[in-house]
């Protein structure tokens, strides 16, 4: 009898884990972490191949901005409030949280980048794509921010990284 309630527990607690919902909500925790410790392998792992966005950036590039703009923190942390979650029956994801970045920026660039991102009005959104029928399979396909600039004036990703090495 102990045996059989312990066994549906775990099911429970499995199918539970498993839930779009709780998936999702894993997988932003985990992409923030990676921004947060700019680590270029988790944040890729996370991405769809099929990433866009309005800066026409692709998964990699994406990837390598947002570590190329870490660069310019000793530390960084990135704090998401008031974060909804919607998905829909096609299996799109969307998170929307407005950003909060602190820590210790090293230089202008790190200084201006919490300026800015502490600035915007409006939230993030990131929409979540699931690949597969695995319930782990959900990949980030876009992220956004209506009131960050569509011109990125010349940025290309890498280029904070180049300039320091003297490139």
């Amino acid at each position: 009898m102990l045996i059989a309630a312990a066994a549906v527990g775990l099911l429970v607690f499995v199918g539970l884990q498993f839930r779009p919902a709780t998936a999702v909500a894993k997988k932003q925790a985990s992409l923030i972490e990676g921004i947060e410790r700019r680590s270029a392998s988790r944040i890729q792992r996370l991405l769809s191949e099929e990433y866009s966005d309005r800066w026409e950036f692709t998964d990699e590039e994406i990837v390598e901005a947002v570590v190329d703009v870490g660069s310019q923190f000793m530390a960084l942390v990135v704090t998401a409030e008031d974060q909804t979650l919607e998905i829909n029956e096609d299996g799109i994801a969307v998170v929307t949280a407005k950003l909060i970045v602190s820590g210790k920026p090293v230089g202008p660039a790190g200084q201006e980048a919490t300026k800015r991102v502490n600035q915007l009005k409006s939230p993030f959104t990131f929409t979540w794509k699931k690949d597969s029928f695995l319930p782990t399979s959900w990949r980030l396909v876009k992220i956004d921010n209506p009131d960050l600039p569509g011109e990125l004036y010349g940025y290309e990703p890498g280029d904070i990284g180049r300039a320091m090495r003297g490139e």
